[in-house]
C-alpha cells in the first residue's frame, strides 16, 4: 500500500512535468495527501519522504509570505535528511539538500558536502547538474578550488545532453566564462559569449593605470 500510493503520487507529479508548469494549491494539496498515507505505513519510506520533500519546495516556492516559505524550504531539509538515512547513496537526495541549504541561507559545510556528494553520486544525471550547478555558482565565493573545478566539470558534462538548461543557468549568473571554451555551447552562446568578450576588453582598456612615483623623494 506505501508502495501504491507512492506511485499515485508520483503519477500527479508527472502531469506537472511536461508542461513546466507550478502546480496549484489543490494538486500539492491531494499529491500530499497521498505521500502523507504511504507515511502512515512506513513513516521511514524514503521515496515518500524525497516526495514530500519536492511538495515542500513547491509549497514554498508558490508562498507570498516569507514565514511559510522559510518554514516549507525547513521541512524539505529534514525530509531530505530523513530519506538519506535510507538511501545515502542518492545524488538525487545530496542535490535537493544542497538546494534547500540554500534557500534556508546556510551556507556551510553540510552544503558543500551535499554537492560534492551529489556530483560523485550522479555526474550524469542532468536534474542533478542543473541544481548543483545553479546551487554552486549562487555560493561561488564560498567554495574552494577543487569545487570550482567540479563545477566547471558539471558544466562541460552537461553540454552533452541539457546544454540549453545549464546554459540559462550560466546566463543567470552571467557565468559566460565557465561555457565560452566549449564547443558544444557555441551554438547557443555565441552571441552571449561575444558580447562578454567585449565588455572585458572595454573594461581593460579603460582602466586608468597605476600612479607612478616618478620624481617623488622620501
Amino acid at each position: 500500500m506505501a508502495g501504491l500510493l507512492v506511485q499515485t503520487a508520483q503519477f500527479e507529479v508527472d502531469r506537472w512535468t511536461p508542461a513546466s508548469r507550478t502546480p496549484g494549491v489543490a494538486e500539492i494539496s491531494r499529491t500530499a495527501k497521498y505521500l502523507t498515507e504511504s507515511l502512515g505505513y512506513t513513516p521511514d519510506n524514503p521515496w515518500a519522504l524525497e516526495g514530500v520533500g519536492a511538495l515542500d519546495l513547491a509549497k514554498m516556492r508558490a508562498s507570498r509570505i516569507p514565514r511559510q516559505a522559510h518554514a516549507a524550504a525547513r521541512d524539505a531539509h529534514a525530509r531530505f535528511r530523513k530519506a538519506l538515512l535510507q538511501r545515502p547513496t542518492s545524488p538525487f537526495l545530496w542535490a535537493n539538500l544542497a538546494l534547500t541549504k540554500l534557500y534556508l541561507d546556510e551556507i556551510d559545510d553540510e552544503l558543500l558536502t551535499a554537492l560534492r556528494h551529489a556530483d560523485e553520486l550522479g555526474p550524469w544525471e542532468p536534474s542533478v547538474q542543473q541544481t548543483t550547478l545553479f546551487v554552486g555558482l549562487a555560493v561561488w565565493r564560498d567554495l574552494d578550488p577543487a569545487l570550482r573545478q567540479v563545477l566547471a566539470r558539471t558544466v562541460e558534462r552537461g553540454a552533452s545532453r541539457n546544454a540549453n538548461k545549464m546554459f540559462e543557468i550560466v546566463k543567470s549568473y552571467t557565468r559566460f566564462d565557465l561555457i565560452c571554451a566549449i564547443e558544444k555551447y557555441q551554438a547557443i552562446a555565441a552571441a552571449d559569449c561575444g558580447k562578454a568578450a567585449e565588455t572585458a576588453k572595454s573594461a581593460k582598456s579603460a582602466k586608468p593605470a597605476a600612479p607612478t612615483n616618478k620624481g617623488y623623494r622620501q
